[in-house]
């Protein structure tokens, strides 16, 4: 049990580095064919495909196993990223994004799954976030090589050096992972739990909180990288190593957190992490100049907030649902793509009608200010 934990441990820090590859550059590689104030339309279909298929997903495990789906998913995805790699016409980048983007939901999904089979005699908590804080540290390291040994790297060099790293996952999951057993889904009436979901006054307010958070992904991921190559002439040396440092507090947050929680309170933490992300990134709007250090250390504070936000709002969640209720946790995870549908959309609006592709900024730091205020709302016997 303990060493197939591992095995997921390691296959998960693998596939994170061609993600965190991959993330800062599609939205920048995208938008040199289809413009950049329309990339989040392409993020919009790719998330609508995802939820679609995450609906699907129980039924295919049923039949083919979780190990042969894995596998599966992991050698479409890797195809998918080679093709991407060597694309030149935008309906084949558009195609092929939408594809890579569902498939790696879709491997997360299996390994969310495949991590809870083998982690039934031992506290969850710890081990998800010993899984989580691996993954964060994939993408530090990343971003960190990009800056230090790429410099001015080519998109097709970095697609195909991902490419690699998906074969060395496949590899591993290959072989490591073929004994693994095949988990029993329960058929639920989608309807009914949803709405139970929903009619709970506590999950409802964490997937609000969640999905604010995932709003802010969302607009950040998309916009930033071609606001700081695009419109603030940062080469991509030097955004990898704005984005190095930004990242680290998701190796720094989780587990010196985790243990003052509940002395604290998530209210507290949850509040103050939203006042963090909001006035950090309503700061971004007031950089006039090519200065690293000052975006590297706004970028910093956005993310000490975001990395509060998301292990408090999880331990806020798990807290309010029982070992019975799993079907509750895929409505939980489905914040991530519809913040990115909402967003983008929300985006191709708001570019309509502001002069400066920098006012972003200041919406969304406004926009996480509604955060506060949801935070607020938890009451003491909410907890």
């Amino acid at each position: 049990m303990r060493r197939k934990r591992e095995i997921i441990y390691l296959i998960g820090f693998i596939f994170s580095l061609p993600i965190a590859l991959t993330s800062y550059i599609n939205s920048s590689f995208v938008s040199s064919f289809i413009g950049e104030k329309s990339v989040g339309a392409i993020y919009a279909a790719g998330s609508i495909v995802s939820i679609i298929a995450l609906l699907v997903v129980p039924q295919i495990f049923r039949k083919v196993g979780g190990y042969k789906f894995l596998l599966s998913v992991i050698a479409l995805d890797s195809f998918a990223v080679l093709l991407f790699a060597f694309s030149k016409d935008v309906w084949s980048v558009i195609l092929l994004f939408i594809l890579s983007f569902t498939f790696n939901v879709l491997i997360y999904f299996s390994l969310d799954e495949l991590l809870k089979i083998f982690s039934k005699d031992s506290a969850t908590g710890k081990i998800r976030g010993a899984y989580l804080t691996l993954c964060s540290l994939a993408w530090v390291l990343a971003q960190f090589a990009l800056g230090t040994f790429w410099g001015e790297f080519s998109f097709k060099m970095i697609y195909l050096t991902s490419f690699a790293f998906m074969l060395l996952f496949f590899a591993i999951a290959c072989v490591y992972l073929r004994d693994v057993e095949n988990p029993a889904y329960d058929k639920s009436n989608i309807k009914k739990y949803v709405k139970e979901f929903f009619n709970n006054k506590n999950l409802f307010r964490a997937y609000g909180i969640s999905s604010l958070l995932q709003f802010f992904y969302c607009w950040m991921v998309i916009y930033t990288p071609i606001y700081l190559s695009s419109h603030m002439g940062f080469s991509w040396k030097e955004i990898s190593i704005i984005f190095t440092v930004m990242l680290l507090p998701f190796l720094i947050i989780p587990f010196n957190l985790g243990k003052y929680a509940d002395k604290i309170g998530e209210r507290k933490i949850l509040m103050f992490g939203f006042t963090l992300v909001s006035l950090a990134t309503l700061s971004l709007f007031f950089i006039h100049g090519h200065i690293l250090w000052i975006w590297a250390v706004l970028l910093f504070a956005t993310r000490t907030g975001a990395s509060m936000i998301e292990v408090t709002s999880d331990a806020y969640f798990f807290k309010h649902i029982r070992p019975e209720n799993e079907e509750f946790l895929g409505v939980y995870r489905s914040a991530s793509p519809v913040a990115y549908i909402i967003g983008p959309i929300f985006a191709s609006l708001v570019f309509i009608f502001i002069p400066s592709f920098k006012l972003i900024y200041i919406i969304l730091g406004i926009i996480m200010l509604c955060g506060v205020y949801l935070s607020s709302t938890i009451r003491r016997n909410d907890i």
